[in-house]
């Protein structure tokens, strides 16, 4: 069913973006699956901007740098991610047909959906829901000029790609436990560039989207704030988190535009589930992840936002990038906020499992 791929063949996880490449490879053990390789470099500039890979054999030799720094990996078979920028998540409901006859049905269907021509894309669907008359689906799709460009890179780096998937996959795998799988949760994964909102309905991803409000965009308002350079920006951001005072003013009062830019994009969505069926259960779960989400009192800040505005009842917590795994007492479960994608990859990759 296309380029996001469906072979059982043992891979590792790479997951690349704008600004770093992470890798990981897990082994089975006698206390389940743990992290037997993993990396995270910087990515060199000029290399990705804007989510478009500038140059494919920089992003090879950048590739090959974290390979070399992430220990034994013994494959070189990989699960890539595809970056949400670069793709598009929708479901559809087709009248009940043979499976055969979806691929058919599944370009003319999406093709109002998308912001691109059909033929521009590479297609991938799987059934979430068969009832007695219709067929609900997934549908997943990308740029083909980003995927292969980003296969010529793998290529170029001596790697066999075996699937390409996108990133609210991954990271949903990594973080919803199999006991959680009935829950309605809504993944706010915080990067460098941008953070991303993935809901989740009982197991089945149901909306993706992002904002350009994240890491950097903190660091930089810290900056300003306080006259102070971006270096010691960083660090005040990584100190004491929310809770720091510069001359008597907490980093709150600096960063509530754009903390309250994210509260109004979560509120957005919450208010899109409800209102989609106000009978179902509702979002009960916020998890937080990506590097940023380890920011000191975060979650306790968008929690009481949240709460106030939209009802109490919804848990704003940190992910646990482990939820599937054993624990890695070499990654503290912080740090491992950073790593929750490229473990989701890794997953697929040792266990061949759709999300």
């Amino acid at each position: 069913m296309g380029i996001f791929g469906n072979k059982k063949i043992k891979a590792f996880g790479l997951d690349i973006s704008d600004s770093s490449i992470k890798v990981m490879q897990l082994a089975q053990t006698a206390t389940g699956l743990v992290p037997s390789a993993f990396a995270n470099v910087p990515l060199a500039d000029k290399v990705i901007k804007n989510s478009m890979i500038v140059n494919e054999q920089k992003l090879a030799d950048n590739i090959k740098v974290v390979l070399a720094s992430a220990g034994k990996i013994e494959t070189n078979r990989v699960v890539c991610s595809i970056p949400e920028a670069k793709s598009f998540v929708r479901n559809l409901s087709l009248p009940l047909m043979e499976e055969s006859e979806i691929d058919g049905a599944v370009p003319y269907e999406l093709e109002q959906e998308i912001p691109l021509p059909i033929d521009q894309v590479y297609l991938d669907w799987q059934v979430i829901k068969r009832g007695r008359d219709r067929l609900d689906l997934l549908v997943m799709a990308s740029p083909k000029a980003y995927v292969d460009a980003l296969i010529e890179s793998l290529k170029l780096a001596r790697l066999t790609p075996i699937a390409m998937e996108l990133e609210s996959q991954a990271t949903a795998r990594s973080l919803i436990a199999s006991a959680d799988l009935q829950k309605n949760i809504l993944i706010v994964d915080l990067a460098t560039k941008q953070t991303s909102f993935i809901l989740v309905e009982a197991g089945v991803i149901q909306y993706t989207s992002s904002v350009p409000l994240a890491g950097r965009a903190l660091t930089e308002s810290i900056a300003r704030s306080f006259n102070v350079p971006l270096e010691a920006a960083e660090k005040l951001k990584q100190g004491a988190g929310l809770i720091a005072q510069v001359d008597g003013i907490s980093l709150t009062q600096a960063l509530t535009p754009i903390l309250d830019g994210l509260v109004e994009e979560i509120r957005k969505i919450l208010k899109f589930f409800t209102d989609r069926d106000p009978a179902q259960p509702q979002i009960d779960t916020i998890l937080l992840c990506g590097g940023t989400a380890k920011l000191a009192g975060l979650s306790d800040y968008l929690s009481s936002k949240i709460n106030t505005a939209d009802g109490a009842g919804i848990e704003v917590r940190l992910g646990n990038p482990w939820a599937n795994t054993a624990a890695n007492p070499t990654i503290a479960q912080v740090e491992a906020l950073g790593f929750t994608t490229v473990t989701g990859l890794a997953l697929r990759g040792i266990t061949n499992e759709t999300y």
